[in-house]
This record gives structure tokens, C-alpha cells and sequence, in this order.
């Protein structure tokens, strides 16, 4: 019986997918993004599909970029370059003759967040996916925020300082990475790049290691100026962290510590952010992309 969806979150790295159903999510697995073409992208998805389409009434994806979710066009592809100015839903409903739907990564992350997460009951809420590089979406008035050109949440982009416009170096979405956490725990242990992974980075402070320590609460600390700034802009409820590494309280429970540093280093009367950690962990965008195509086929889940 078909009555099943099929449910891609397409990231730069891989392709994590499952089937969902009423009773939950299974049939999970994942593999490598195709960085090459559309064409290599489509056959990807089209292999993944044939396993399922005896089970399945739809698809539902999350990727990145700039989308319309109404229209199905896509401004962009972020990572994926070989998106550029096509209507995404189009090409992959003649490919699988079902219907589908896409939205942006980071605003699943958030749409999964308030159906079934951190953000339920909540007005207005932001949540920040720290990840290889760091994004998110935004909740306004119980309603994903998109904004008049579909960036709203785009938080990778946000500078942080006025000079040497563009590198990367100085955007949010590098600074707040997983990957500047782990390049800076290696550069300041003497270690190779890319011998430390986010598992090593919390071994190394659970022994109580000084510099892994202090580079941790750095690291911490950029990532709460901003959320100072972002409560200062769109004065939310609360803050979701989510991304893998979210997923060690060690996070979290740090980000709340250096921000009330910051608070009580100020004369001035912030508005105090209240951060959570993500109840749904990896599976926030996978959510959010079912309740995208729950919202636009206006279907009971």
C-alpha cells in the first residue's frame, strides 16, 4: 500500500534518507552527494527511489540553497553549484511521476523543530544547525520566516567584522562550523588537519585538557556574540542549537556558560537569550522536509 514518503536530506557531504509513515521514520540510509552535475545528482536520487517506489505517494527533500517551496524554482543550489535558476520540482516529478516537494536545509531544520521539537508551542523561534558549516531558519509568529527573497535564516552570511569582505573566514557560517572547531583544536594541539574530529574535540575537554578547553570556549563565545545580535534583531523565544555536534550536552551547556559571561561584562540591559539544545537531533531536517510536503498536499501525518 502507498501510503508512505520518501524523504531526502541532501547536504554538501551525503545523501541521508528514509521512508516515514505515521508511525515514524525507518528504512534509514545514506550515501555520498554526487558534487558533479544535476545529472549525477538525479541518477543518485532515481537509484534510492526504485528501492521504494512500490511503498511510496511522494517525495520530500531538503537541500540547500535559495528555494521557493510554493513554485518549486530554485534561485540556487548553494553547495551544489549545478543548481542554478531551474525548477527543481519539475525536473524530479517527470523522473519519479510523483509528486514532490523541496525546501531550504536550515528552514526544514526549523519547520521539523516546531511540528515536533524544541520550537512546539513557540511563536518565535530561531534555531542555528552547527554543522560543516553553520546554518539555520527562523520561526515568526508560528510561521517559517522566508523573507522577500527567500534568505531569510541564511545565517552562514553573516559577517563578522568589516574588512577583507570575502573570506570566509570572517562569515558566521565558517566561524560557527564544526570544521573551524576541529582546524583549531589541531592547529593548537600541533596536530594534522584533519585528524580531529567533534568526537576527539569533547574526549580531549572531558580530560580536562587546558587548550582544547580554551578553544572550545572561544569557539563558544563567536558563536554567542551573534546570538546576542540575532535577540537584539528578531527578539525570539528561545534559541535551538541542533548539528551533530549539538547532539554532546558539552555544547550547549557552554554556549549558556560564555553567554552569561558576556551578559555580566556589559552595562548594558540585554534581553537574555533562553538556548535549548535540539530534542530531535539529525532528524530535525528530515522532519521538517515531511512537514513542508505535509503543509503544501495538505495531508494528515
Amino acid at each position: 500500500m502507498k501510503n508512505k514518503i520518501l524523504v531526502f536530506d541532501i547536504g554538501g557531504s551525503f545523501i541521508k534518507f528514509s521512508l516515514f509513515s505515521q508511525n515514524g521514520f525507518f528504512k534509514k540510509g545514506k550515501v555520498v552527494t554526487p558534487m558533479d552535475s544535476l545529472d549525477d545528482l538525479i541518477v543518485t536520487l532515481e537509484q534510492i527511489h526504485s528501492q521504494f517506489v512500490d511503498e511510496i505517494e511522494g517525495v520530500a527533500i531538503s537541500l540547500p540553497g535559495i528555494v521557493n517551496s510554493t513554485s518549486g524554482h530554485m534561485v540556487h543550489g548553494g553547495s551544489l553549484k549545478y543548481i542554478n535558476d531551474l525548477n527543481m520540482v519539475e525536473v524530479l516529478e517527470k523522473r519519479f511521476r510523483l509528486p514532490v516537494t523541496i525546501e531550504n536545509d536550515g528552514k526544514c531544520a526549523a519547520l521539523g523543530e516546531a511540528w515536533r521539537g524544541a520550537l512546539q508551542g513557540v511563536n518565535d523561534g530561531v534555531v542555528l544547525v552547527v554543522g560543516t558549516g553553520m546554518g539555520g531558519g527562523i520561526i515568526s509568529q508560528g510561521k517559517l520566516l522566508k523573507g522577500h527573497h527567500l534568505s531569510a535564516g541564511e545565517f552562514y552570511f553573516i559577517r563578522t567584522n568589516n574588512e577583507d569582505a570575502d573570506n570566509l573566514d570572517y562569515f558566521l557560517g565558517f566561524q560557527g562550523s564544526s570544521l573551524t572547531l576541529t582546524k583549531n583544536v589541531a592547529k593548537n594541539k600541533n596536530l594534522p588537519v584533519g585528524s580531529v574530529t567533534g568526537e576527539k574535540v569533547f574526549e580531549f575537554i572531558e580530560k580536562d585538557d587546558p587548550v582544547v578547553q580554551s578553544v572550545f570556549r572561544g569557539y563558544c563565545r563567536n558563536i554567542d556574540i551573534q546570538i546576542i545580535n540575532l535577540q537584539s534583531v528578531l527578539d525570539p523565544e528561545k534559541f535551538v542549537i541542533g548539528g551533530g555536534i549539538s547532539e554532546n550536552p558539552l555544547l550547549v551547556s557552554t554556549i549558556r556558560q560564555e553567554l552569561e559571561k558576556l551578559y555580566s561584562e556589559s552595562t548594558f540591559n540585554f534581553i537574555y537569550a533562553q538556548i535549548e539544545q535540539s530534542k530531535l537531533g539529525n532528524e530535525a531536517t528530515l522532519l521538517g522536509a515531511i512537514y513542508n510536503y505535509k503543509q503544501l498536499h495538505n495531508i494528515a501525518l
